[in-house]
Parts: structure tokens; C-alpha cells; sequence
């Protein structure tokens, strides 16, 4: 199965909303099966190793990632928002249910935003990288997805996978990035 991702934003005005949807992109990882081998190999190696020597990676990580792609592109940086993160897990967990990459897995995205009363929000959804570094790399060689990691305006942002090793994606991502 190829790795696939896709994007979606929403603007949301005073006067009304619009609404516009990245299409959804399907790209090959070169070298994915390998480097999952590879990284399970050493997965494998490092649990062997003493604990003290393994870091674990923060869940903060992921804001500075994205913050250091924006900075690099002239935009402010992004802080992590418990909220958003339970909105990002909420999606990635239904995509990873249905075994789909779908923006509707987890209903509507307005309608899962609404409550945060937010003008701009956006969501970037993926599967089949294991490593955030990947995903994030995807994302930033997609137009669509593109534009979501440099949205102007935004402050906070939220992200999470949810694995299923019975799906042949195995990890589901999503991002959901706001004012």
C-alpha cells in the first residue's frame, strides 16, 4: 500500500464561510518497505540497548518541526494546543477504524471545528509514514498541504497518529492547525 495524505482548509469569515479542499494525493515513499525493515531492525537493536540511552520524542516536537518549516518560509511559529491535539488523535483514530485516509472518517471537519470558534483552521491527514519527519516532508511537497503548514495567521497547532498494524498504511497522522 502507498503512503497517501491529504489536505483540507476552512476559512471561516464573519459574513459566511468558505470552504476549500486540498485533493486528496497518493504518493509513493521511495523506499518505504526498506526503511520500515530498517527501522524495525533497529527498533528491535535499540530495545536491547540500555533504556537511559533512548530518548523518547516529545509530543512537542511536532509544533517545533512545523515551526522550523515556517520560520524558514517567513512565517511565524506555531505552538502546541492541548485541544487541537485531541481533535488531531479524534481523526486519526477514525481513520484508522475505517482503515481510510479520509477527511470525513471523523465527520465533517466544520462541523468538528465549530466549537473551537475559530476563523482559519486547516487539516492535513496522511498514512503510511511511521516517522513524523516523513509525514511532515510529504506535506511540505504538496501544494495543498503546503499552504496548510504556512497558513497566515496561525498560532496553534495539534498533531497525532494512531497505528493499526492491520491496515496496510499502519500509521495514521493528522494535523489540524488554527488562528
Amino acid at each position: 500500500m502507498r503512503p497517501a495524505c491529504a489536505a483540507l482548509v476552512i476559512v471561516i469569515a464573519l459574513a459566511g464561510s468558505a470552504v476549500r479542499a486540498a485533493p486528496p494525493t497518493v504518493t509513493p515513499s521511495p523506499g518505504y518497505d526498506a526503511r520500515l525493515q530498517e527501522q524495525r531492525a533497529a527498533a528491535a537493536a535499540s530495545s536491547q540497548s540500555a533504556t537511559s540511552e533512548r530518548k523518547p520524542v516529545a509530543v512537542a516536537d511536532y509544533a517545533g518541526s512545523i515551526s522550523v518549516y515556517r520560520r524558514a518560509n517567513r512565517m511565524p511559529a506555531v505552538t502546541l494546543d492541548a485541544k487541537l491535539n485531541a481533535m488531531a488523535l479524534k481523526q486519526a483514530q477514525a481513520m484508522s477504524a475505517t482503515g481510510s485516509v479520509s477527511h470525513s472518517a471523523g465527520g465533517s471537519f466544520f462541523t468538528r471545528i465549530a466549537p473551537l470558534k475559530k476563523q482559519r483552521a486547516a487539516e492535513n491527514i496522511g498514512a503510511g509514514f511511521i516517522a513524523f519527519a516523513e509525514m511532515l516532508k510529504q506535506w511540505e511537497n504538496s501544494p495543498g498541504h503546503r499552504e496548510n503548514l504556512l497558513m497566515p495567521g496561525a498560532k496553534r497547532v495539534g498533531v497525532a497518529f494512531v497505528d493499526n498494524p492491520k491496515s496496510p498504511y499502519r500509521r495514521f497522522w493528522a494535523m489540524v492547525i488554527t488562528d
